[in-house]
């Protein structure tokens, strides 16, 4: 499989999460709508498109994965929050309550295994894909601890900008390379497996 085809039931598992994001830097940089309203414009695209992707999912009778509850749930409880608390710096620790959420489920949940192909599944050895898991929640904390830090010592623009690019693009490269570690256990274990009497 190519990086593409793993990465999409990741990626639209976490649809929610991302249309949070996305959402909230258009309606924020692109129409300079206030730090709240962007917010609001944010929740209701997140809580609806991960709402919609649920009722597909339900109607198809397809499984919803582990990350689109998480990424369903934390969006709704941190939009409902925003409105209630009406705070500017309650905005920019947002992404460090989202980041935590997401790392302490990834250490305390198998949640890589239903997102690995099945050559993956058979030829990776469980304690490999445990380490992986954990790594990926010990860098999910540390975000979370990062933009606290940014939120605190920097203004709105420098976070806003901090908290769209930075993450966003390490993860992309991680999940590069992981793809390739993981690609060449694999073909590495299977042509053992192969060759084996």
């Amino acid at each position: 499989m190519s990086p593409l085809q793993v990465a999409k039931p990741i990626v639209l598992d976490l649809m929610a999460a991302i249309a949070f994001a996305a959402s909230f830097f258009i309606a924020k940089n692109g129409f300079h709508v206030s730090g709240l309203h962007s917010v609001y414009i944010a929740a209701g695209t997140g809580v609806g498109i991960g709402l919609v992707q649920l009722g597909l999912k339900k109607l198809a009778r397809e499984p919803v994965g582990p990350l689109h509850w998480l990424s369903l749930g934390v969006v709704t409880a941190l939009g409902a929050m925003t409105v209630l608390f009406h705070n500017e710096l309650y905005i920019k620790l947002k992404p460090s309550f989202i980041d935590g959420a997401v790392g302490l489920f990834m250490v305390l949940n198998d949640w890589m295994t239903p997102y690995l192909p099945d050559d993956a599944r058979k030829n990776i050895p469980r304690r490999t894909v445990f380490l992986a898991e954990k790594l990926w929640a010990a860098i999910m904390i540390g975000f979370s601890l990062v933009n606290v830090a940014v939120a605190l010592l920097f203004d709105f623009a420098v976070w806003a900008i901090y908290a769209t690019f930075v993450p966003t693009g390490i993860i992309v490269a991680l999940f590069f390379l992981q793809y390739a570690w993981f690609r060449r256990l694999t073909d590495r274990n299977a042509a053992k497996a192969a060759s084996a009497p």
